[in-house]
């Protein structure tokens, strides 16, 4: 017997009395062990013993019932220390994931994205890095959380998103949501971007034919809320993309890859202003543990 079912027994927690709880029980869900303990008194009309077996029985459930509960509650720290919510949302991220390739990854920020002056939730957003990587991306000192949050220098978030490490961002919806929609949030999140670099008539040419890639491989069914979709920045610069995890496909174009994952740290106007910040403070802790 454990140390804590001891000290549950010792503070005589079972004494209680839980008649009213184990007669509903009772009601909603007969024993076939109760009826054939019970019925040779029923047939005697002994009415007083089976009472009495009645409530030994009955002290017995109900301290088994108690136990188990307690049992359940006391582990249950261990399993969330796995997770980790988002406060906003109150959607639960696991620290570690698997992505459809094998890869490990760990957790290093994450935020709500909201739309509209309302303000309403549409998803959440965690940005992981491989565990494979994390030897290699501690090698890179040139991190200023100050200048990872600035709003007019972008140069710590690209020099972030260029380490030779795999990037991955895990989009949960927060209420059900048409895939369609979804893909046209990034897709104009990306033109918008394109607007804002000097850009090549080739790159150009290039990034559209990626981005019409990317759109093709989006799943068009609708996303219900809790599902996960995650876009992976690959070391050679290819954009893996998943969802549930299943792959549906590889982007062949690094400026692709890496400014979707820049649309979430951009100077200004980044997609969650919240994910960025949690991710400015994961990186200082990572890096500095």
């Amino acid at each position: 017997m454990s140390m804590y079912v001891r000290q549950v027994f010792r503070l005589g927690l079972f004494r209680h009395s839980y008649s009213f709880i184990f007669s509903q029980t009772v009601r909603a869900t007969p024993s076939p062990l109760l009826s054939l303990s019970l019925s040779p008194f029923s047939a005697t009309g002994n009415k007083r013993a089976a009472k009495n077996l009645l409530a030994s029985v009955a002290g017995t459930t109900v301290a088994y019932w108690y136990l188990q509960s307690n049992v359940v509650l006391a582990d249950a720290p261990s399993s969330e220390h796995n997770f980790i919510e988002d406060p906003d949302s109150k959607v639960l991220f696991p620290r570690c994931i698997t992505l459809c390739d094998g890869t490990k990854a760990r957790v290093i920020g994450l935020g709500v994205r909201t739309v509209s002056f309302l303000s309403i939730k549409v998803y959440v957003v965690g940005l992981y890095i491989a565990d494979n990587d994390i030897k290699t991306l501690r090698k890179w000192k040139d991190y200023d959380k100050e200048k990872f949050l600035s709003a007019d220098d972008e140069s710590i978030p690209l020099a972030f998103v260029d380490q030779p490490v795999e990037i991955a961002i895990r989009v949960v919806p927060v209420r059900d949501t048409n895939g369609q929609h979804l893909r046209d949030g990034f897709t104009r999140a990306v033109l918008a971007r394109m607007e804002k670099t000097d850009l090549s008539v080739d790159e150009t040419k290039e990034i559209l034919e990626a981005l019409t890639s990317f759109k093709a491989l989006f799943p068009k069914s609708s996303f219900k809320a809790g599902t996960a979709l995650v876009l992976t920045k690959q070391k050679d610069g290819s954009l893996k993309m998943e969802y549930q995890d299943k792959q549906l496909g590889i982007v062949n174009n690094s400026w692709l890859a890496k400014n979707l994952i820049m649309a979430y740290l951009a100077a200004k106007s980044p997609i969650s202003e919240k994910a960025k910040i949690s991710i400015a403070n994961g990186l200082e802790e990572f890096l500095e543990s």
